[in-house]
């Protein structure tokens, strides 16, 4: 994304106060070039609070020291596993050495500043690769981080959204996320959600129109509509079983495990 459409993007936030910037959709954030220039502008402007995402492999020392410095809200690694034969097998040519020296330094660097932003989650995806060390990574992580966080595999069968293990009921309710959220893709293009991974019909774009005015678009009320049973339901919201984190129960799609003591503590 251009630096200038970013600034756009963000000066319509800010008009809205307390709106969260998620800035990561399907890449690593840290791989652009102005990814800590265009955080601290968003958190000057205090659009709202900034959740960040990262594999951590490119989160070098002065990177580390930018996020703490501009508080940024909450930070998520991705990591996937702490076993070297895992992580290689999701990863690729990862380098689970490197990843976790520089989410040690991070940590330590927090430690150092007492500060208490951000909150810190490491997450992993359960899949056929990484199930069977889920127990041990919440073991090596859960008094490490505030959070950790095992997500649900998603979308194998080729639709997007679409869980494993997903709840059967014969009533499909409403998701909240055309309510709550909206996606911009690079070019500014708009998405549905973030499972709407490569939209090809049109629900807007930023370049043409403020965030709001899409928003409130006919378009878009139109996509409410259809969850809320007055019409009909996108193709991708027909095969998306995320709407169940809403409506049933328990809502929450994965495991959350959040570290009892908040106290600050050294890290590896």
């Amino acid at each position: 994304m251009s630096g200038g459409l970013f600034k756009k993007i963000i000066d319509q936030m800010a008009e809205h106060e307390g709106t969260a910037l998620v800035p990561f959709f399907r890449g690593e954030s840290l791989m652009h070039p102005r990814a800590v220039e265009m955080l601290a502008y968003a958190k000057k402007k205090n659009s709202g609070p900034i959740q960040f995402t990262t594999n951590a492999t490119l989160l070098s020392e002065d990177i580390s020291m930018a996020l703490l410095d501009m508080e940024i809200d909450f930070l998520s690694f991705s990591v996937d596993s702490v076993d070297p034969e895992t992580y290689k097998a999701v990863r690729g040519n990862g380098n689970l050495k490197k990843t976790l020296k520089n989410i040690e330094t991070f940590c330590n660097l927090k430690m150092k500043k007492n500060a208490k932003k951000p909150e810190i989650q490491v997450s992993v995806v359960k899949t056929k690769n990484t199930e069977s060390k889920i127990k041990e990574f919440v073991e090596f992580w859960k008094d490490r981080v505030d959070r950790v966080r095992i997500y649900e595999e998603h979308s194998q069968d080729g639709n997007f959204g679409s869980l494993k293990n997903s709840q059967r009921t014969d009533r499909r309710m409403p998701c909240r996320k055309p309510f709550t959220e909206m996606v911009v893709y690079w070019d500014g293009s708009v998405a549905l959600c973030n499972h709407d991974w490569d939209r090809t019909e049109q629900i807007g774009n930023v370049n043409l129109n403020t965030i709001s005015e899409i928003w409130r678009s006919e378009r878009y009320e139109n996509i409410r509509a259809g969850h809320k049973g007055h019409g009909d339901l996108e193709r991708l919201c027909q095969n998306c079983d995320h709407w169940q984190a809403y409506s049933l129960s328990p809502t929450q799609i994965g495991d959350l495990y959040v570290r009892e003591s908040a106290a600050p503590q050294r890290v590896f």
